[in-house]
């Protein structure tokens, strides 16, 4: 709810990726290379979700939450 529309988009095409790759495309050194497939150019990618480093926070942000163990 935090994010917005690029940033959803961007992680649902992380999420698709991890889906059909597996786990690995979750590591941090795969993240230029993932923003590349979904917008070309890591400069592109820049353009649309923000400075790097709030890119980098939003990527692995998101797996903790992805990970995280529900208590019922």
């Amino acid at each position: 709810a935090l994010l917005n529309t690029q940033h959803r988009d961007f992680l649902k095409f992380v999420l698709s990726k991890y889906i059909e790759s597996g786990v690995g495309e979750l590591d941090e050194a795969k993240l230029p290379h993932l923003l590349e497939l979904k917008y070309h150019s890591v400069h592109d990618g820049v353009q649309a979700l923000g400075e790097v480093s709030h890119i980098r926070t939003t990527f692995i942000d998101f797996q903790k939450h992805l990970y995280e163990r529900k208590v019922a």
